[in-house]
């Protein structure tokens, strides 16, 4: 298993707000510590999207959830994708933390070339030899891959897996929850999807299995096909 974060900005000032009032997590750095020590520790990543669309990365083996927090705090940005990884396919590598970019066809947008920016939390054991074949790629890199490379309508292909997934679809923020933890904070225009929350935080909810969402699209189901 791994921990996961995609939130807005008016999501990460709320949060920093209500962690402040959480004795041994009251602070953003302190929150992402937390999510590493449960179900990460082989390195960790994020991902900023810019109002212009624009994607800045930072990952690695030796990225701390300080620095990340840091970014979260001081930068601009529109939406923020963190990661950190328990791996399980794929060498404990710089190149296999997450988040993955890929860059390529996409029908589901209908544009000649996208950005797949994304992170998953699971294993596709099933995909591991394919993954292997293809290089020490992860699973989860593999499935981006293949959705990009071979023009494979984003969400209805995510659901036939059951990992979840955060991430950003040529600019547009998405979401798709699988069968690993993911619970829901939603505070007016403050938008917090994560794989776990302080225990202290109230008003989270837990969206059900094959839950996918888009901004700034209401969230919707999607069946597997």
């Amino acid at each position: 298993m791994c921990r996961m974060l995609l939130a807005n900005r008016n999501g990460i000032f709320r949060l920093r707000k209500i962690l402040a009032d959480i004795p041994g997590c009251s602070s953003l750095r302190e929150y992402l510590e937390a999510l590493e020590l449960r179900d990460g520790g082989n390195g960790n990543g994020y991902a900023l999207l810019g109002e212009d669309g624009e994607v800045r990365m930072a990952k690695g083996v030796s990225l701390s959830p300080a620095e990340a927090a840091r970014a979260m705090e001081t930068e601009q940005y529109a939406w923020v994708l963190f990661h950190s990884r328990e791996a399980s396919e794929g060498s404990i590598s710089d190149r296999n933390c997450h988040p993955f970019s890929v860059e390529g066809r996409h029908s589901a947008t209908g544009k000649a070339t996208s950005r797949l920016v994304f992170a998953a939390n699971g294993n596709e054991a099933a995909l591991a030899p394919l993954a292997r074949a293809w290089g020490d790629i992860t699973d989860s890199e593999f499935i981006g891959r293949m959705v990009v490379d071979m023009g494979l309508p984003l969400m209805e292909t995510l659901c036939c897996f059951e990992s979840n997934f955060f991430g950003f679809a040529d600019g547009v923020p998405f979401v798709k929850k699988g069968n690993r933890d993911m619970l829901l904070f939603r505070d007016e225009d403050a938008l917090v999807f994560a794989s776990d929350f302080p225990f202290a935080m109230k008003g989270l909810m837990k969206p059900p299995q094959n839950y996918c969402w888009t901004f700034p699209e209401d969230p919707t189901m999607c069946c597997k096909p």
